[in-house]
């Protein structure tokens, strides 16, 4: 009889929890909707969406207006925006960016574009899967100082909760104005308005999805180079955003993170300091130098290239994976990295001719989508000086 009673508590349980799940499922969907209607019926990728930071269109437009603001800096000398610029496919231009306080951060910043199908946000940093979760790094690193929020909380606040134009729009997303200026608001406001920034209208999504034959020669010749067995390509950037690995470690998880021979620092494998990739997270060896696989959507905009902006061209990227790693000469840096011992196997070398490096930089720039660049759904709002 306990049995039978067991069972049927089980049962009751198992049911009420898939209906929670399947409710959770179907609030979190609903919560994105206004989001979601956004994106093209071609693009087929997982989502990440946080579900504890629901999403409308008002918190987002809140968010562009802190995305722009300086004075969430400690010295309101830098935004978001300062290393996410619109012109640059929200990057910065530079090969590593600068912080507040004028010092050189540890990577060249990343294209904030199509975020909510990236699982993995930074470079090398396999914990972060949601903006709302990132966001704390460049609040609050102070080694080096990003924005610089450590220890000016306080401060950064009631500039936010003085300001009559905030005051009102945090009333009106979040119902309580003298409650709702809080750390975790502002990054909620963000963090939408970042998930909001989409780019799917390069010539090879008008070409590939809407079947419009607006590729050239050189360019389709370049794209059958990428996918073909030759180069490889496709087998790290595949997926919409061509950021997608297809590989496979040996547990049958995807492969995020790789060495492809940037460096090799005394003939040992070793990365310069003070960026050495997801080892600096694991402390494994043999995750020296190994960093999450980039978009290459908008490489027009996004150079340099690299996780240190390493790479000023294009040209110089492909001879890289050409040569089966970078050969360095550059005092302490000297080193083969086709020799890297923790490089990728995938990267082997190959050659081409001038004319196929030609065709396949021309397929690659064709990934870019300049109307991202001028969107005014992204721009910046302010209409004075933000230092005040």
């Amino acid at each position: 009889m306990k049995s039978r009673q067991l069972l049927v508590i089980l049962i009751l349980s198992f049911a009420a929890l898939s209906f929670y799940l399947v409710s959770a499922k179907k609030n979190q969907t609903r919560s994105y909707s206004s989001l979601l209607k956004e994106l093209p019926s071609f693009f087929s990728d997982s989502l990440y969406l946080y579900p504890a930071n629901p999403y409308n269109e008002a918190k987002a437009e809140l968010g562009r207006y802190l995305f722009y603001d300086r004075r969430l800096s400690f010295n309101k000398t830098k935004s978001c925006a300062s290393c996410h610029d619109q012109k640059f496919s929200f990057t910065d231009g530079y090969r590593r960016s600068i912080g507040a306080a004028g010092d050189l951060l540890q990577r060249n910043s990343s294209p904030l574009i199509n975020i909510v199908y990236k699982k993995y946000l930074t470079a090398a940093d396999s914990s972060l899967h949601y903006p709302e979760q990132q966001i704390n790094n460049p609040m609050f690193h102070n080694t080096p100082i990003e924005l610089g929020w450590k220890g000016h909380e306080e401060e950064i606040l009631d500039r936010i909760k003085n300001d009559q134009f905030y005051r009102s729009q945090f009333k009106e997303v979040f119902a309580d104005a003298d409650k709702s200026v809080t750390i975790k608001n502002i990054q909620y406001c963000i963090a939408s308005f970042i998930k909001s920034i989409f780019s799917y209208n390069s010539r090879f999504d008008q070409f590939f999805y809407q079947k419009q034959d607006v590729l050239s020669a050189s360019e389709k010749k370049g794209m059958q180079l990428f996918f073909s067995a030759k180069l490889n390509c496709s087998s790290c950037h595949g997926g919409n955003n061509f950021d997608k690995s297809i590989l496979q470690d040996d547990n049958g998880k995807p492969l995020i993170y790789f060495n492809t021979g940037l460096y090799n620092i005394g003939g040992k494998g070793d990365y310069p300091e003070p960026d050495k990739g997801l080892y600096q997270q694991t402390g494994n060896r043999s995750d020296m130098g190994r960093y999450r696989i980039p978009t290459l959507r908008n490489l027009a905009f996004t150079a340099p290239y690299y996780h240190d902006g390493s790479a000023v061209t294009l040209e110089e990227v492909i001879s890289n994976y050409e040569n089966g790693g970078r050969l360095t000469a550059r005092g302490l840096l000297n080193g083969n990295g086709s020799a890297n011992p923790y490089k990728s196997n995938l990267i082997k070398g190959f050659l081409l001719t001038g004319e196929e490096e030609k065709d396949l930089i021309s397929f690659l720039l064709a990934l870019s989508d300049s109307s991202v660049l001028v969107n005014k759904k992204y721009s910046n709002p302010f209409r004075y000086d933000e230092t005040k």
